[in-house]
């Protein structure tokens, strides 16, 4: 799925007002780009790195574990993987490595290839793969050591819940006139054909009922410490 460029730059500024519009553009460019190619609403990641940075791209976590928009966590790059102390004392090869996730468009890339590798996980696993379920496993709530997979938590349904709000403010609803069109070409006594739903899993809840969270409007204050990128356990 993609969204047009002047609805994701929105989004974009809506978590971060002062970003320089052509940075804003961007990052919408890269989104859409990956969107494509792992089969998922940029929006959500949207909504991912609005919570996790509120789009500072050059944030690391106070325990220096975590890197960029998305907050990666570096000590899993494969460059970072056979070091001792990959984040006390890194090795060059991981430094670099690591400094590369402070550039948004390289970040951003990465956090795809981190939701298909959690998408996969999560249908080897559950034998789904829900927008929810992918999503709690990047957000670190995944736990091998209790057997729990893909289980959502709090922070994951505010992310989809603020994508809804995103949705709601930046998409252009059906006009009434286009719904009773549909209605007309009916045949008649038989209730109007369905429209096709086009939208991708991030659009579907879960078989379990969805908790409602209120709408989370961007909070002033800094982010709190992001949470665990850990690659999906196999």
């Amino acid at each position: 799925m993609i969204r047009s460029i002047p609805v994701l730059v929105s989004a974009i500024l809506l978590s971060r007002p002062t970003m320089p519009k052509p940075e804003a553009a961007r990052y919408a460019t890269v989104l859409n780009q990956v969107a494509l190619e792992h089969d998922f609403d940029p929006l959500t990641a949207v909504a991912i790195i609005h919570f996790e940075t509120h789009w500072q791209p050059s944030l690391v976590s106070p325990d220096g574990e975590d890197y960029g928009l998305g907050q990666v966590r570096g000590r899993y790059l494969s460059a970072c993987r056979s070091d001792d102390d990959p984040v006390g004392a890194p090795s060059a090869a991981c430094q670099a490595a690591k400094s590369n996730l402070l550039d948004g468009a390289f970040n951003i890339r990465r956090m795809a290839t981190i939701i298909t590798a959690n998408r996969e996980m999560c249908r080897e696993r559950t034998g789904t793969a829900w927008a929810p379920q992918w999503l709690a496993g990047y957000q670190g709530y995944n736990s091998p050591s209790s057997d729990r997979w893909c289980s959502p938590g709090d922070k994951t349904w505010r992310v989809l819940e603020y994508r809804k709000e995103l949705m709601s403010t930046l998409l252009p609803k059906a006009a009434p006139h286009a719904k009773a069109r549909v209605a007309d070409r009916s045949a008649p006594g038989k209730a109007p054909a369905s429209v096709p739903n086009m939208k991708l899993n991030e659009s579907a809840t879960a078989p379990a009922a969805t908790p409602k969270t209120p709408a989370v409007a961007a909070p002033a204050a800094p982010p709190p410490r992001p949470t665990d990128r850990r690659p999906p356990a196999r």
